[in-house]
């Protein structure tokens, strides 16, 4: 399609997607539109009003911003009281610059307090035109525009089927490791390769269980690939969950974090129907777990038997469900 069509089409995009993939979008649109060598875009940082935050170097210039965002149904603009409160959040962290992103737009009296403020202000006109002048999210093909499958599936979110595909059954079955891959993505790129250095025990196959498992938690998304060596290489970033919920580790507030867990267990939807059954009939062995996961889901005989394993010690996070011992084996039951 053509570059006005393709502008349009992205703003529909942008009113069908979450909130929080928004933020994700606006994201990777920074870090590209940016120079990426001389910056860091560091997603959902603060919880006062800053939803990306990023470090500009250019030899003796160092300016650290941070950037609101906003995804808002057409016609329903961004006041001049969320550019104020912008204001005041970027005055309370420091930031020596701020650009506020939505969806939709932005009312007469916000225009002119950004100006004062010398807030930058990016509507979702401008985001579209910027995302196509620029090949972000889109690939010209001879003299029109068509989307990038890789900048859009980086937005994808578990879906719920009637058969639950393998990727969504989760094989990760350590929490501790979780937290260290997560630290690892928030210090570096995201890239395998960049993970390991960083934890040399994640080689390339516990870096894609545990980067499936902060998906289907919420905690993680597949950013797009990035270019190392002639070839595009993939990469993973933490969404606003994963970040709270590793920020309150770090704090030592275990409890609130084990809250975020919870919170992220029940989205997952084996998680949801083992736990379904568990309620329904008050226990559930291992051998029955290993049916009911048969049964549900497209695994081989094979993974059934080693994602079973792992999904015991998923459930056993829920407050309603125990794990007891039956002769030599197990069951979950309902507390």
């Amino acid at each position: 399609m053509q570059a006005a069509a393709m502008q349009d089409h992205l703003r529909d995009r942008m009113y069908e997607v979450s909130p929080e993939q928004f933020e994700i979008l606006c994201k990777m649109v920074l870090s590209r539109r940016l120079d990426t060598e001389s910056m860091q875009v560091t997603a959902f940082r603060q919880d006062d009003g800053i939803d990306v935050e990023g470090v500009i170097e250019e030899d003796v210039v160092r300016v650290l911003f941070g950037a609101q965002v906003k995804r808002y149904d057409e016609g329903n603009t961004v006041s001049n009281g969320h550019v104020q409160r912008f204001s005041g959040a970027l005055a309370q962290g420091n930031y020596q610059t701020g650009t506020y992103l939505t969806s939709s737009s932005f009312t007469g009296p916000a225009r002119r307090a950004a100006e004062n403020l010398q807030i930058h202000l990016v509507d979702g006109e401008q985001l579209a035109a910027t995302m196509v002048s620029n090949n972000i999210g889109v690939a010209e093909r001879g003299s029109g525009y068509e989307l990038q499958p890789a900048f859009w599936d980086a937005l994808t979110e578990p879906e719920r089927t009637d058969t639950i595909p393998s990727n969504e059954v989760p094989l990760a079955n350590s929490f501790e490791s979780l937290r260290e891959f997560l630290a690892a993505i928030d210090e570096t790129g995201g890239t395998r390769a960049e993970i390991n250095r960083a934890v040399p025990e994640f080689d390339s196959r516990h870096a894609d269980l545990y980067g499936t498992a902060g998906w289907l938690l919420g905690f993680v998304h597949e950013d797009t690939p990035t270019a190392v060596d002639g070839r595009e290489v993939r990469r993973w970033g933490l969404t606003k969950n994963g970040v709270e919920y590793l920020r309150l580790h770090e704090s030592g507030d275990t409890e609130a974090a084990r809250e975020r867990l919870i919170a992220g267990l029940r989205q997952v939807e084996v998680v949801d129907r083992l736990a379904t059954v568990i309620a329904e009939r008050g226990s559930l062995s291992h051998d029955e777990l290993k049916a009911v996961l048969a049964a549900e889901t497209d695994l081989s005989e094979s993974s059934v038997a080693r994602r079973a394993s792992t999904l015991g010690q998923w459930l056993t996070v829920l407050p309603e469900i125990a794990e007891r011992p039956e002769g030599r084996s197990k069951k979950f039951v309902s507390v």
